[in-house]
């Protein structure tokens, strides 16, 4: 006869053969889900993945072959003038007034950006911007050009970007 402890030992032996590989098929099917997952939430959530994809495995993927992007319609700029704002600069004991006048490009409607471009919110953003200027930056042959483009910095960080497309100073005047 056999004897009972090497019988149990072998059971237990058997036993713990298909245990340990139906873990290792879990953990390994676990792991493929999760890639699995992340590669869809890839391919339908980021922005660029599913184009590139497309493109490099060559119409394998449903959309057919990757086309390039058709130019944009231009949209047809307008202008909206501004209110002449007029602020007194610090200068070191010496008041100085600056009088500007802005005429804003907005792609698409101007009436829909109007309201937007005049509200209270942009005139404290400009405004707050002006008074920190020194008479050094109001000099020289930039100080138009670096004016210009801070204004526009700030509108599109107000608006949102593709709303401003440009800033033209159309009154400018430092006493």
């Amino acid at each position: 006869m056999s004897d009972p402890d090497t019988d149990s030992a072998a059971k237990n032996s058997k036993n713990q053969k298909p245990k340990r590989r139906g873990r290792l098929l879990l953990i390994i099917g676990a792991v493929l889900v999760l890639i699995g997952a992340g590669g869809a939430g890839a391919y339908f959530f980021l922005p660029g993945v599913a184009e590139s994809l497309r493109a490099s495995l060559g119409g394998l993927l449903p959309g057919g072959p990757a086309t390039p992007p058709a130019a944009a319609p231009v949209a047809k700029s307008a202008f909206v003038e501004l209110p002449e704002m007029t602020l007194t600069l610090p200068n070191g004991g010496r008041p100085r007034q600056l009088r500007l006048t802005l005429a804003i490009e907005v792609s698409g409607d101007p009436e829909l950006a109007k309201p937007a471009l005049i509200s209270p919110r942009v005139f404290d953003s400009l405004i707050l911007y002006l008074r920190t200027l020194r008479d050094g930056e109001l000099e020289g042959a930039l100080a138009i050009d670096r004016l210009r483009g801070d204004l526009f910095r700030r509108l599109d960080l107000l608006l949102g970007p593709n709303v401003v497309r440009d800033v033209l100073i159309t009154g400018f005047v430092v006493a």
